[in-house]
């Protein structure tokens, strides 16, 4: 049953992580002032929903079988895997639709920084704004970012998570099943 409903569980719980942070993202974008503050609730409220949904995972399993620590770390990476398509999908929206003049203020910001510096060339600098352009307005390389960015990042978080949410077997049960005829 436990191993059955394995991608069910992650995308579910995934989503919702993704989601939460798509609001905590939407709230910091349109009032600026309290982008800190939403950082700092998406941080708690995405270990939270981690350790949350990777423990009700572990308890899917009889107490003789146990949780492992490498279970529970995969199952926190494959729940950054739908978290990432859920960010990399609000990033699209947002920097393409809701907001994009924030995301060209940012973009020329960086490239002014990075003229000013004097390392670059003006070719190289043409070269680095028209990639840092595509990366940031295209669809592909936005989610593809987004993706490996939680799978990183989850992956870090579960790394601490996992020592919270995995069961080892019960190595004193003694309980023994006797077949039915």
């Amino acid at each position: 049953m436990a191993q059955n409903s394995f991608w069910s569980d992650a995308s579910r719980g995934g989503a919702i992580v993704g989601l939460t942070g798509v609001v905590f993202s939407l709230l910091g974008m349109a009032v600026p002032s309290i982008g800190f503050i939403a950082n700092l609730a998406n941080f708690v409220v995405t270990i939270y929903l981690l350790f949350y949904f990777t423990r009700r995972r572990s308890m899917l399993y009889a107490a003789e079988e146990g949780f492992t620590y490498s279970q529970s770390l995969g199952f926190i990476v494959a729940m950054a895997i739908f978290a990432g398509i859920i960010a990399g999908a609000y990033q699209i929206v947002a920097s393409n639709f809701l907001f994009p003049e924030m995301f060209e203020e940012s973009l020329t910001t960086s490239i002014e920084t990075l003229k000013q510096t004097g390392l670059y060339t003006n070719d190289m600098m043409d070269q680095m704004s028209g990639m840092m352009r595509s990366y940031i307005f295209s669809p592909i390389p936005t989610l593809l970012s987004n993706i490996v960015g939680n799978v990183l990042l989850f992956g870090f978080y579960g790394l601490f998570i996992s020592i919270g949410t995995k069961r080892e077997p019960d190595i004193f049960d003694t309980t023994i099943e006797e077949d039915e005829e």
